[in-house]
C-alpha cells in the first residue's frame, strides 16, 4: 500500500468559517504543492471537511465553504496535483466534531444531562482546542441514525469526487455522556432502565461510550471501503494516548489500516506514543502528528530546528512515519517560512528511509497499558496510564529498553510485565496475564481495583480500602533491601487510599502498612504540615509469590507513579531482585538518551536519540553501548554513511563507543 514506505507527511490545518468573503480567497494549489515539494513531503493529508461542517467540495448532502464558489474544484486540482508530483494523497474529514450539522439538525446533537449541548452551553466542554473560554466546537451523537446516514452520503460524495489514497477520519471523541432521545433508547435496550445522570454508574457510561464508538467507527470503515476497497482508513487515535476516557478505545482502532493521531505533549508523551502506535498499528509505519508550534493558539510561531528534528527523529528511532501539522492563514495564504525550515528537518531524515521498514523492536520490558479502566476508579492520580508513563521514563532514564503492550498485543514475548493500576473492567483479560506468570513470565502488579489477580496469585481478596488518603509501606524480609532509607521506622510515604487485603498467608508478605496518628481527612492533627505515621498494622502492603514457572510481586500503593528519585530506585531494586532482567542493550548514556533497537536475521538497528524539549540541544559526548548476543558480528557501522566503528566481543557481549551525538545517531550490528 501507498504507506509503506512513506515518512514525510504533512497536514495544513483549514478549520476555517465562511462568513466574510476573504477566507479563502488567495487560497493556491500551486502555492500549496510547491511547499509541499520544498520540505519533501511523500503524502498530503488534505482538507475535504473541518470541525466546522463546511464541505472543499460542491457536495449536495451537506454545504460548501463560500470561499471557493466559483472555485468548486479547487480542492480536486490540488489533490490531482499532488498525485502529478508524486504525492500520495489522504483525505481529511471530521467526523462528530460537525459545527454546520450541529446548528442546522438540533435532534443530531449530543446533549448534556440538562438537555443541552456544549456548544449551547458555551462552558463545560472539556475539549477547548483553541480558546481557554468559549466552546466552539458543535458535537453531533454518533448514534443518532439520522447523522449517521448523513456521514455515508458525505463519504460517498468525496470518494466519488476525489481521487484520494486514503481518508483520515478525525474526532472520534466522546467527551461526555450523551443524553439523546438515542442513547438512552439504547441504553434502555442494551441495559436497561434510564440512563443514569452525573456520576453514577461511570464504569458502564465508559464502557458503552468505547463500544458504540466502536460501531460507529467501524461502520463508517466498512462503508468506505465497500466503495473503494483500495482505500485506506485511519480514525485518529490520539486519546488512546491520553489518560481518561473519551470513548475512543480499541475497537475504533480495528477499524484503522494503521494507528496515528495528533498529540500536543510532551517529550515523555512522545516515546511513550510511539511505544503504544508501534504496538497496536496493524500495519507499519504507525503515523505521530507533530506541530509547527507547541499549540495551535500560537498561530504565527515556529519551533526551533533543534526541536523540531528532535520531534522527527524520536519518531525514527521508532520507525514510525512523521506527519507535520501547519495552520493555513485565514485568507487561504501559507507561511513559506515553516517550508523553509522544515525542508532542512527532513533532508536529514531522507538517508534513513531505507533502513524504516527494518526487523523487530527490541523491548526488554512490557508495560501494561490498557483502555478499559480509565475514568472508572476513583483514584485518579495514580492511574494505569500515569503508571505505565512514570515507569516508562524511569526505564529509559536508566537505559533500559522497553515496550508498550496490552490485550492488543502479544506479551508473551516479554520476560518481564509490569501492570499498573490495572482495574475490574480488565479482568476480562486476566487469563493472558495468569498464562503469562504460568508459562514462566515475571509480573509485578500494583493497586487493588483488580481483584481477580489478587485472588489467583495470593489466594486473597480486598476487604475494602483504608479511610486514611494518606499511608505508608513499611518493607519486611528481603523487601528491606531493595527500599533504599525507608524502613519499618521511617516508612515509605504514599499519598492516596490502597487496598486492605484479607486472608493473605504471611507467607507472601513483604511490606505493611503503617497510618498516620490521626485520619488527614479530618480537621484534629498531630502535626499541623504532615501526618508522620504512627500505627504500625499488620495489613499487606506488599507481597511476593512464586506461580507456576513464574513470579509475581503486588503492591497496594502503586509508588511506581511517583515521580521521586528514591521511587524510580526502589521500582528498579524490585526488579532486579526479584526478577533478575536479562537486559539486551545497555549503555553508559545520559539518562535523557534514549536507545531504540531493531533485530533482523542479518543484523541490529541501535538508534541513539535526545528526548529533548529546549531549544537548542547539547552535544552528547560519547559513551559506551554493550549488546547481548549469541554470535559475533562481522561489523559495527555508524549509519548512514557506513564508517566502521571499533568494537570487541567477548562472552557474548559486543561492546563499542558511540561518536560524539547531536539529537540522533543510527549503528548497525551486521552478523
Amino acid at each position: 500500500m501507498w504507506y509503506k514506505n512513506c515518512y514525510r507527511r504533512h497536514l495544513l490545518d483549514m478549520h476555517l468559517d465562511d462568513w466574510d468573503p476573504d477566507f479563502l480567497s488567495k487560497f493556491s494549489p500551486e502555492e500549496y504543492v510547491e511547499n509541499l515539494k520544498k520540505a519533501k513531503i511523500q503524502n498530503a493529508m488534505l482538507y475535504y471537511q473541518s470541525h466546522v461542517g463546511l464541505c472543499y467540495w460542491p457536495t449536495k448532502s451537506g454545504e460548501m465553504h463560500k470561499g471557493l464558489i466559483g472555485r468548486e474544484d479547487i480542492v480536486k486540482r490540488l489533490t490531482d496535483l499532488c498525485h502529478e508530483n508524486n504525492i500520495k494523497v489522504v483525505g481529511y474529514y471530521s467526523l462528530n466534531y460537525n459545527n454546520k450539522a450541529h446548528h442546522a439538525h438540533p435532534e443530531w446533537r449530543m446533549l448534556n444531562p440538562n438537555g443541552k449541548s456544549s456548544f449551547e452551553m458555551c462552558t463545560g466542554h472539556t475539549e477547548e482546542f483553541a480558546t481557554s473560554s468559549v466552546c466552539r466546537y458543535g458535537l453531533c451523537c454518533p448514534n443518532n441514525p439520522g447523522y449517521q446516514e448523513f456521514v455515508r452520503e458525505q463519504i460517498k460524495e468525496m470518494i466519488e469526487y476525489f481521487d484520494a489514497d486514503g481518508l483520515f477520519y478525525d474526532m472520534p471523541f466522546w467527551p461526555h455522556m450523551c443524553y439523546c432521545e438515542h442513547c438512552r433508547k439504547r441504553w434502555a435496550e442494551e441495559v436497561g432502565g434510564e440512563l443514569p445522570m452525573g456520576s453514577d454508574n461511570v464504569v458502564l457510561h465508559n464502557r458503552k461510550r468505547a463500544q458504540w464508538m466502536g460501531e460507529f467507527t467501524q461502520m463508517v470503515t466498512d462503508y468506505t471501503k465497500s466503495l473503494n476497497p483500495n482505500i485506506t482508513v485511519e480514525h485518529n487515535v490520539a486519546s488512546m494516548a491520553l489518560d481518561g476516557a473519551k470513548g475512543c478505545g480499541e475497537a475504533v482502532n480495528e477499524g484503522c489500516d494503521y494507528a496515528g493521531g495528533d498529540l500536543y505533549r510532551g517529550i515523555s508523551g512522545h516515546t511513550f506514543t510511539c511505544k503504544l502506535y508501534q504496538n497496536l498499528t496493524k500495519n507499519r509505519p504507525f503515523e505521530y502528528m507533530f506541530t509547527r508550534c507547541d499549540n495551535l493558539r500560537q498561530h504565527t510561531a515556529i519551533k526551533s530546528m533543534d526541536e523540531m528534528l528532535s520531534s522527527m527523529f524520536i519518531t525514527t528511532a521508532h520507525h514510525g512515519a512523521s506527519l507535520f501539522i501547519d495552520a493555513i492563514n485565514i485568507d487561504g495564504t501559507m507561511n513559506g517560512k515553516v517550508y523553509d525550515r522544515l525542508s532542512k528537518v527532513f533532508e536529514q531524515a531522507l538517508p534513513y528511509d531505507k533502513y524504516m521498514d527494518y526487523g523487530e523492536m527490541v523491548e526488554d520490558i512490557g508495560l501494561y497499558y490498557t483502555h478499559k479502566g480509565k475514568g472508572c476508579t476513583p483514584e485518579t492520580k495514580n492511574t494505569n496510564h500515569q503508571g505505565v508513563i512514570n515507569t516508562m521514563d524511569n526505564l529509559i532514564e536508566h537505559n533500559i529498553a522497553c515496550g508498550i503492550t496490552g490485550s492488543y498485543h502479544d506479551i508473551t514475548k516479554y520476560n518481564i510485565l509490569v501492570a499498573p493500576m490495572l482495574t475490574s473492567e480488565d479482568e476480562v483479560d486476566n487469563q493472558a496475564i495468569i498464562d503469562f506468570v504460568k508459562n514462566g513470565g515475571k509480573l509485578y502488579f500494583s493497586g487493588g481495583y483488580n481483584e481477580g489477580l489478587i485472588k489467583e496469585f495470593f489466594g486473597a481478596r480486598v476487604a475494602k480500602f483504608t479511610d486514611e488518603n494518606l499511608v505508608y509501606v513499611a518493607p519486611k524480609g528481603d523487601m528491606a533491601d531493595c527500599f533504599e532509607y525507608f524502613d519499618e521506622v521511617t516508612p515509605l510515604y504514599y499519598d492516596g487510599e490502597v487496598p486492605v487485603l484479607v486472608d493473605l498467608d504471611d507467607k507472601y508478605v513483604r511490606g505493611t502498612l503503617t497510618l498516620p496518628r490521626t485520619n488527614p481527612k479530618v480537621q484534629q492533627f498531630a502535626s499541623i504540615h504532615s501526618n508522620p505515621p504512627y500505627f504500625k498494622t499488620d495489613m499487606p502492603a506488599m507481597a511476593v509469590c512464586d506461580y507456576g514457572k513464574g513470579k509475581v510481586v503486588w503492591s497496594a500503593a502503586p509508588f511506581e507513579c511517583i515521580e521521586h528519585y528514591d521511587y524510580h530506585n526502589i521500582f528498579l531494586n524490585i526488579l532486579n531482585n526479584y526478577f533478575n532482567p536479562q537486559l539486551t542493550v545497555t549503555s553508559d548514556a545520559p539518562g535523557d538518551v534514549e536507545t531504540v533497537s531493531f533485530m533482523a536475521e542479518d543484523g541490529m538497528l541501535i538508534s541513539n536519540v535526545l528526548l529533548f524539549n529546549k531549544y537548542k540541544a547539547p552535544v552528547i559526548p560519547s559513551f559506551g553501548m554493550t549488546v547481548s548476543l549469541d554470535r559475533a558480528p562481522s561489523s559495527v557501522e555508524l549509519l548512514p554513511g557506513g564508517e566502521k566503528v571499533d568494537f570487541t566481543y567477548a562472552d557474548g557481549k559486543v561492546k563499542f563507543n558511540t561518536r560524539d551525538m547531536k539529537i540522533f545517531d543510527m549503528y548497525k550490528i551486521n552478523f
